[in-house]
């Protein structure tokens, strides 16, 4: 059970620990048995942490970790509480040699009352058991990869059935050992949250769960619409926990004021309760008038509120906000505040490693993702720390969150108990978060290529969908990629590059789209050796993350003659990929997309990745590419050749016609009047323009249009040229998109 802690007194445990690694044959009694000041094996250890970035490295296994600390002075009437933030992956904890328990999980806090294990004098010993195996899964070769330069367990190669819930911690791209039988490589175990002892009454608010609606009411008298009232129903489930042992009584109170604006007036409601001893929970609904919404930064401001709740001698504040996201399932449609939104979004995951995640992190990347206009974010499949979610709230960035469940694990019984578990506190932890909007259960349940596979979707998805809806019965929650109007589009990488998007169907939410491409020299040098660079050890560019069969046959990517040229060779495709797939996208703006997330911001770790940014934020050629495509305000043009190719050369023969439609789109709430949209295409070896025009219009809100097509004839002196459409739109006072579209005249056969 998640228990909020937020504001209570607290003592921090991180610091210097000890640690030792379990030995074959050795059973708990002896690491119990041991005097505290005993040495023989014990090193210190900083925690949090999760071990791979520590002189331990990659070990699947067994650590003990052990600390010591002094008894915090109570009253009284006060419990002390040990508090684990998250420890990957099972946890038994002991205290002063008496056993607490155990935990499984990889992001989900736990806690335990040691009130009565605490020493009057002296040191409490604190020991911890981490337990973090490889897991015993058996992988397949896919024969995907068997006509390739690369060996045996180099190449693809598929789990058969997960029994770990670590999702992209345990089995993804993007990772040590990727896709190869090595995938596991990487261990993100360590007790690598904060540890802490949380002081609390013996009658106390454990929990609660808050829920908001706008209010609407039907104008019987005037046209017969509904109607907004300017009011929002705030739905609270309190739960309490009385440890006195007798029934007590009382008056709770709930207040609910403005966080990050100025508020006139506090919102008060409170209700008398009678409690017995244990835990109990109650509903108070609260109607808050002229409510100030929670909006993504760029359709207006994130207004949070305040819930500060009081029983008996126990206080405790919640932050919050109000509003409405809704799905139209029919139409594929997103509504924030029944208003329809556009999602521009981003994938995005800290570190392999969440240990080293923190503000200093967080807050340069999403200032940059504002400037690059996104405002929506996908975690999948992990879980991020806690504050992480509180900067969304504060910024504006809707979140779509993905419960840690990556491609094939087992569908039995108790791992469907288990995850459920785990689901629960998952929606425990983050649905009071105001930027929260959408659930997913799993992240890709279905894709594996193998004949016998687990029932995933029918199965496990189903539960932890039902699991899910009990904590948080008001927000979307979708079972799996690939389902319910979700795909990924990873042209070039995943997918075949040379597919006619004509013909290929677009569902409403693309939760993954981009490429891949090789990282600078500087960062490809940290983690492959000299040796394997130039020319390339197949094997070990595929554990880094190359996917040679997904560079040299989706991608079509020429080798070069240096590592330097095909680093470009990459690059400059990935980046002409990913622009191409996001203009084709916002084309389809409500056509069906409503949504698009590029795969990712940045990479989980030193490797051959997908992200805008690599593990050290050093920015690929795409960063730039993406920067000029994801405006709010965007001119596009779509050239009318078959097949239409993503990311591969446009072409078009001498002697036939050029042809494109100019597309506007707007994503403003509101209407532009009197924009000036110019454009001209050039032939980039003589720099003369061929066609041009340029006119004044009025842009629709929440819009995609054609207003212009371009007709060119291209006569035969333009055979091997280069031409290139240059495109603008603007206001007097700003520059609202330029773009451009490159296009090749061939010889005519």
């Amino acid at each position: 059970m998640i228990m909020l802690h937020e504001g209570r007194k607290a003592i921090c445990l991180n610091g210097i620990w000890e640690y030792k690694k379990e030995e074959a044959g050795k059973c708990a009694e002896v690491f119990l048995r041991e005097d505290a000041e005993e040495k023989n094996g014990w090193k210190p250890i900083a925690v949090p942490n999760n071990w791979y970035l520590t002189e331990i490295g990659d070990y699947f296994g067994t650590i003990w970790f052990r600390t010591g600390f002094d008894t915090p002075a109570i009253k009284a009437s006060e419990h002390v509480w040990l508090r684990f933030g998250a420890v990957d992956y099972i946890a038994d904890v002991w205290l002063n040699g008496k056993y607490l328990g155990n935990h499984e999980g990889i992001f989900n806090p736990f806690e335990f009352d040691i009130t009565r294990y605490l020493k009057k004098d002296g040191k409490n010993i604190l020991l911890v058991r981490d337990s973090a195996p490889r897991d015993e899964t058996e992988y397949i070769n896919s024969g995907l990869d068997k006509d390739t330069p690369l060996s045996e367990p180099y190449q693809r190669h598929q789990a058969k059935a997960i029994t770990q819930i670590k999702g992209h911690m345990i089995d993804a791209m993007h990772r040590p050992g990727a896709m190869t039988s090595f995938r596991q490589d990487g261990n993100s175990a360590g007790i690598w949250d904060d540890v802490a002892l949380i002081i609390r009454p013996e009658k106390f608010i454990e929990y609660c769960k808050i829920s908001t609606r706008l209010v609407l009411k039907k104008d019987w008298c005037g046209d017969g619409e509904d109607k907004d009232t300017g009011s929002a129903l705030v739905n609270v489930d309190v739960t309490v926990n009385n440890q006195t042992g007798d029934t007590v009584s009382g008056e709770l109170r709930a207040v609910i004021e403005g966080d990050n604006f100025e508020c006139d007036k506090k919102t008060v409601s409170k209700r008398f309760i009678v409690i017995p001893p244990g835990k109990t929970t109650v509903k108070m609904a609260i109607t808050v008038e002229d409510v100030k919404l929670w909006w993504t930064w760029d359709h207006g401001y994130p207004h949070l509120y305040n819930l500060k709740l009081q029983w008996q001698e126990d206080e405790l504040t919640q932050r919050f906000g109000i509003k409405e996201i809704t799905y139209d399932e029919k139409h594929g449609a997103w509504y924030l505040n029944k208003k329809r939104i556009f999602l521009r979004g981003m994938r995005y995951i800290s570190s392999l490693w969440m240990s080293g995640a923190g503000m200093d992190m967080w807050k340069p990347d999403f200032e940059k993702m504002l400037k690059m206009n996104i405002n929506s974010i996908r975690i999948g499949s992990h879980v991020e720390k806690d504050g992480l979610y509180k900067l969304c709230d504060e910024l504006g960035l809707l979140m779509w969150q993905v419960f840690p469940l990556h491609y094939c694990v087992s569908d039995d019984d108790d791992l469907i108990s288990r995850a459920s578990d785990m689901m629960r506190d998952m929606g425990m932890m983050l649905t009071n978060h105001a930027c929260m909007g959408m659930w997913s259960v799993y992240k890709e349940p279905e894709i594996y290529q193998l004949p016998d596979k687990p029932n995933n979707y029918f199965r496990l998805c189903q539960i932890l969908k039902e699991t899910l809806k009990s904590i948080d019965p008001v927000r979307w929650v979708h079972l799996g990629d690939y389902r319910e109007g979700v795909m990924n589009i990873m042209l070039g990488c995943c997918n075949d590059g040379d597919v006619d998007v004509h013909y290929k169907k677009i569902p409403p939410n693309i939760v993954e789209f981009g490429s891949q491409s090789i990282p600078c020299r500087e960062t490809l040098e940290t983690f492959i050796p000299q040796d394997k660079l130039w020319p390339p050890d197949w094997d070990t560019w595929e554990y880094w993350g190359l996917f040679y069969s997904n560079t040299f046959g989706f991608g079509k990517v020429e080798l070069g003659n240096s590592l330097d040229e095909f680093i470009e060779n990459t690059q400059d495709y990935e980046a002409e990929s990913v622009k191409d797939q996001i203009e084709f996208l916002r084309q389809k703006k409500y056509a069906p997309v409503s949504t698009m997330y590029l795969y990712y911001w940045s990479d989980a770790c030193p490797m051959i990745g997908s992200g805008l940014l690599d593990y050290y934020r050093r920015p690929y050629k795409v960063y730039d590419y993406m920067q000029r495509v994801y405006t709010p305000v965007l001119v596009s043009a779509e050239p009318s050749v078959h097949p239409y190719r993503l990311g591969r050369k446009k072409c078009f023969r001498a002697g036939t016609t050029f042809s494109a439609r100019v597309w506007l789109i707007n994503d403003h709430y509101h209407a532009i009047e009197d924009a000036e949209l110019k454009w001209s295409v050039v032939d980039c070896e003589t720099e003369k323009v061929l066609a041009a025009n340029q006119f004044r219009l009025n842009i629709l809100a929440d819009s995609a249009e054609i207003p212009d097509h371009i007709i060119l004839p291209l006569p035969e002196e333009l055979a091997g040229h280069r031409c290139r459409v240059e495109m603008s739109v603007r206001t007097d006072e700003e520059v609202l998109s330029e773009n451009y579209m490159n296009f090749t005249v061939t010889e005519q056969i």
